[in-house]
């Protein structure tokens, strides 16, 4: 069990609020009469899971949706935590250098508007992005993941294991599997992701990222 200590950690790294509004209660899929929680890290397939997770009647639509007033929000996540050793609670994490690969072309035209790998790299997860005051907030898995470095999910599946590891959620979840798949990558992934990095860039992101390259033994 969970101590009231590491509860309010959890309120308080998931509700911090940056320069832009943004908060990271919002990537929480949650239902509370099924007591399931998943996190959606960008690019590890989230879209996916929560269409099927909705599909399924286990989205709440309370975290998730910027519509509902971010006091109500961070009100009804805080309960949720107080209730935190009673959910299934599960996450998806994707190799680093083939994360940072995907979210580029992601965010290719629109915000980064075009920009080489290079200066993606350099200017906006190097250094502190004009784009996002916190990107390194949102990708870092380590980070995400685990609150004195203790893993806070039940279950962590792996990108590169994605149909095996939702097939072993859908089992303790009691729902169907399916291979739901929402907004995929439109690059070409033929293309090995190591062939984007330079010895060079691959330095940036084993300075940035050497905790959670460590700890979950990404290699490139």
């Amino acid at each position: 069990m969970i101590t009231p200590e590491i509860k309010q950690k959890i309120i308080d790294k998931f509700t911090f609020v940056d320069e832009k509004g943004h908060a990271l209660i919002s990537p929480f899929i949650v239902s509370r009469e099924k007591k399931v929680l998943y996190f959606h890290i960008a690019k590890t397939g989230g879209s996916s899971i929560d269409a099927l997770l909705t599909k399924n009647g286990l989205n709440d639509h309370v975290l998730d949706n910027l519509h509902i007033d971010y006091k109500k929000r961070k009100e009804y996540f805080a309960e949720v935590v107080e209730e935190w050793d009673e959910y299934y609670k599960f996450t998806f994490i994707r190799n680093k250098y083939d994360l940072l690969v995907s979210l580029y072309h992601h965010d290719y035209v629109a915000p980064l508007n075009r920009c080489s790998f290079k200066d993606f790299l350099n200017i906006h997860v190097k250094e502190k992005s004009p784009l996002y005051p916190h990107y390194d907030f949102w990708i870092d898995q380590h980070f995400l993941t685990t609150i004195d470095d203790q893993i806070i999910f039940d279950f962590i599946g792996r990108f590169e294991n994605y149909h095996e590891d939702m097939a072993t959620v859908c089992k303790r979840i009691e729902i169907p599997y399916e291979d739901v798949r929402k907004n995929l990558g439109r690059y070409d992934k033929n293309k090995k992701y190591d062939s984007y990095y330079t010895p060079e860039l691959k330095g940036v992101v084993d300075t940035k990222f050497a905790k959670e390259i460590g700890y979950f033994n990404w290699s490139d």
